[in-house]
């Protein structure tokens, strides 16, 4: 009967080691694979705890938005090695419960060190029976794969990181550190470069593209700040969808490659807004919708009219055609600046 009862738990300890190792290779698969299609559980539960560490940290402290910020630096490389470290500790547990069940190590215990020894790929308590000495074998494997895939990821995410930050600056140094969608096409039509703008939004497009397939690192990527602190991503990015959303209602001009730029700047925002509102990142002040009021409105109408811009014909036709552009993204940009503790894009015309 005991004999029995044992080899029941041994078997039941094999299958759950083959879980872990399986939903390892499940969630680094999402993450670096297939992270376009499915947000993973593991790194986004991760992701909430680190954040509820920081954000408890932040209340503790009674920091205020900019002093928070700096702290928040520290976000996402701590979420980043949190990640890191839950697959490490799941395949040490796998190949642990495997040892122990194959009796390649006399106690669970020794399991574990054994099977951190072979993970680490350092070898110094390798068991001596067959099946462990296989099992080693394996999971040194698994070990050099999860560094060479860690070589090879964390560039790709860091570049994301680094492109986001330029095209922040670009939309900031184009608007005066005061980004608007009107400010931004007056640069272009003053600079006599309005030919340009068609191959800039097809970059613009692709940038958004790879955005929104970055899904699994959406929460963690939405909080790092640009490479200057006193930028903001989300008004950056509402006042380009602005200056789309002019070109695209108001101007008399062929805006094909605006509308697809526009069209993938709203459905980036939409995902970074869905996978934030599952996350900790919650607003700490009322997110009140960015309505554009009319008087702003035409106050861009004649700005732009004064660059040499062709406007259209019906000016009040031209209004209700951007309103409807801008109630694509005003929800989400409103939730993601009060959510950041960030400005909306300008709307005052400043110059």
């Amino acid at each position: 009967m005991g004999d029995h009862l044992d080899m029941t738990i041994r078997i039941a300890a094999a299958l759950l080691g083959i879980g872990c190792i399986f939903y390892f290779f499940k969630s680094i698969i999402r993450v670096g694979v297939l992270n376009q299609r499915y947000q993973d559980p593991l790194a986004f539960w991760i992701g909430r705890l680190v954040m509820r560490a920081f954000q408890c940290r932040i209340a503790l402290l009674r920091m205020k938005d900019r002093k928070a910020h700096e702290i928040l630096t520290w976000y996402w490389p701590m979420a980043l090695i949190g990640i890191i470290s839950a697959w490490f500790l799941l395949v040490t547990l796998g190949f642990a419960l495997l040892n122990w069940a194959f009796l390649a190590n006399p106690t669970f215990i020794e399991a574990i060190i054994s099977s951190g020894s072979a993970l680490s790929t350092l070898g110094f308590s390798t068991p001596p029976s067959l099946s462990g000495q296989i099992l080693a074998i394996i999971e040194g494997a698994i070990g050099l794969f999860l560094i060479v895939y860690l070589f090879t990821f964390l560039p790709g995410f860091m570049d994301l990181i680094h492109e986001r930050g330029l095209r922040i600056a670009w939309v900031y140094a184009r608007t005066n550190n005061k980004p608007s969608g009107a400010a931004l096409i007056e640069w272009y039509a003053t600079a006599g470069r309005l030919d340009d703008l068609n191959a800039i939004w097809e970059d613009w497009e692709v940038f958004f593209r790879n955005l929104g397939q970055s899904k699994s690192f959406l929460p963690i990527l939405s909080v790092i700040r640009p490479l200057i602190p006193t930028h903001s991503w989300v008004c950056a990015f509402g006042a380009l969808l602005d200056a789309l959303a002019l070109l695209i209602s108001s101007v008399e001009k062929d805006a094909r490659s605006a509308r697809l730029c526009f069209d993938c700047g709203v459905e980036s925002l939409q995902i970074i807004h869905s996978a934030m509102r599952g996350s900790l990142i919650v607003p700490r002040k009322s997110p009140d919708l960015l309505h554009v009021r009319r008087a702003d409105y035409d106050v861009a109408w004649n700005r732009l009219a004064a660059a040499g811009l062709p406007m259209a014909a019906d000016q009040e036709a031209a209004w209700l055609r951007f309103i409807e552009c801008h109630k694509q993204y005003e929800q989400e940009i409103a939730w993601m600046a009060a959510t950041l503790s960030d400005p909306f894009p300008y709307w005052h015309a400043e110059k």
